[in-house]
């Protein structure tokens, strides 16, 4: 996983002046779920990630099929030590979801649910789940309010091959304190490429990137 541009440790908003967060960018992950390369989920996370580049935050994309995430393994390590057992790329995943103000996925739905790659990441976000409601560890503040965005899309037409999703994000971003993530859906795209035939998606991914780029958030 490429190393990120901006750094690693906790900023809290007490310890910089009004005039230091002045000007200071939103720091977003975006994290590309799908297992093929160049498909329609990646081709909306470039026009999300357009949209975040040019409001001025700085970004860093990562693609599931290119990191090294295993399931989790249901071993409550995370509960006696708030770590997680296991040492691969999700520790950095750990520290994205903890220090950027935006959280968004852009994923395909299999089977009414997310790639079992994608599912991976979800799964061992477990171990912060565990900090804020077992061990009753805070949520590191940061200069700006966070928020969530995931961002789906399917072939089959029906709305409810999204309602999986709709309940896994909820939970999911609610371990790093986003309380209400935002969920766009399209359905009925399927071939690859098939999502350049509709402009308007891409463009209101466009405007989503622009909108969570402001420090004030959507």
């Amino acid at each position: 996983m490429v190393a990120i541009a901006f750094p690693a440790c906790p900023c809290y908003p007490e310890a910089r002046s009004q005039d230091e967060r002045r000007g200071m960018a939103v720091r977003a992950v975006v994290i590309a779920g799908s297992p093929r390369k160049g498909g329609n989920s990646d081709i909306m996370a470039e026009y999300l990630v357009s949209g975040l580049r040019h409001g001025g935050a700085e970004v860093e994309v990562v693609y599931a099929r290119d990191v090294n995430v295993s399931h989790c393994l249901a071993c409550y390590h995370c509960s006696r030590t708030g770590q997680c057992i296991q040492r691969d790329d999700m520790q950095r995943l750990y520290d994205l979801f903890l220090h950027c103000h935006r959280i968004c996925l852009v994923t395909p739905i299999f089977f009414c649910q997310v790639p079992s790659i994608t599912q991976a990441i979800i799964e061992r976000t477990q171990t912060l789940w565990v900090r804020k409601y077992h061990r009753h560890e805070e949520v590191p503040p940061l200069e700006y309010p966070r928020e969530g965005l995931v961002a789906a899309v399917g072939a089959t037409r029906g709305q409810r091959i999204f309602d999986g999703l709709r309940c896994a994000a909820r939970y999911w971003l609610d371990s790093v304190g986003i309380e209400s993530p935002r969920l766009l859906t399209y359905n009925g795209i399927d071939e690859k490429g098939a999502v350049r035939e509709r402009p308007e998606v891409l463009e209101e991914m466009r405007q989503a990137g622009l909108r969570l780029a402001q420090p004030e958030g959507w």
